[in-house]
């Protein structure tokens, strides 16, 4: 497997460089790219493709949280805050990070958060795989008289789940979101969650997409289940749903889904 592509952003150079070191020492890391302020640190993102981003918060031009609202999910890697501030916990957390490092830290805390980081990269990495081989086989095995785009013009009108001992039956109109859990999805539904090994591009080529919409890489949303569309940070959306969950908008898709998700007359 190859190494973990690390990028370091905190305006202090001192604290900057330590990190860089605790990474340096890692044989199984490289760090691609050092950055003092938010804006190259976004552009540094989108250049050098990290697969784990060690995070100041607060950075001049943007601050960490900023950079972190402003990138698509598709762009954004496994994200570790480093900051001297407890007070922005709950905000970090709300925007998926892996882990939040209070200023000074212990190598060994140090070292607990680049693990986890490096883990969901591992995941990551596995789902990435999970779904080219799944891909693979699907085409190798395919042998109905019926062509297979026939067959995925068909929507499934309901999904079995594997429960212990039993399967349980999701008709589709009682789903609310189904999300991407690296090669398992989650599905929410009025039965409660259950997790499903799939790929999420399987599930969305296969349910109806009159009714579920891809809202980012990680998430589809049942369009009837969605109750209001919320503005967040410098065009950042989510969209609220019949559960109380509010759910990212990518801003690559949402210039696509608008329409669908507020129709007007």
């Amino acid at each position: 497997m190859s190494r973990f592509r690390v990028l370091v952003a905190d305006d202090e150079p001192l604290a900057r460089g330590i990190v860089v070191d605790l990474v340096a020492a890692d044989a199984d890391a490289e760090v691609v790219a050092e950055c003092g302020d938010g804006e190259s640190t976004r552009c540094a993102i989108r250049r050098e493709r990290p697969d784990i981003l060690f995070l100041d918060i607060e950075m001049p031009e943007l601050d960490g949280l900023e950079v972190h609202e402003s990138l698509d999910d598709e762009e954004l890697p496994a994200v570790v805050y480093v900051t001297a501030y407890q007070r922005y916990a709950a905000r970090a957390f709300d925007v998926a990070a892996i882990d939040y490092l209070v200023k000074p830290f212990s190598d060994e805390r140090f070292a607990t958060a680049f693990e986890r980081a490096k883990q969901r990269v591992r995941e990551r990495r596995l789902g990435a795989l999970a779904e080219q081989v799944a891909q693979l086989a699907e085409e190798l095995t395919t042998g109905s008289s019926e062509p297979a785009g026939e067959q995925r013009r068909r929507p499934l009108d309901r999904l079995s789940i594997k429960a212990s001992s039993r399967s349980l039956i999701i008709p589709a109109e009682e789903i609310v979101w189904i999300e991407s859990e690296d090669y398992y999805v989650r599905v929410h539904s009025a039965q409660g969650r259950h997790l499903l090994r799939a790929s999420l591009d399987r599930l969305e080529e296969r349910l109806d997409p009159t009714r579920f919409v891809r809202v980012h890489r990680r998430a589809l949303v049942a369009v009837p289940e969605v109750r209001e569309v919320v503005e967040l940070f410098k065009g950042a959306r989510a969209a609220v749903l019949s559960d109380g969950c509010r759910v990212r908008i990518s801003r690559a898709r949402w210039k696509a889904i608008q329409p669908v998700l507020l129709p007007t007359p």
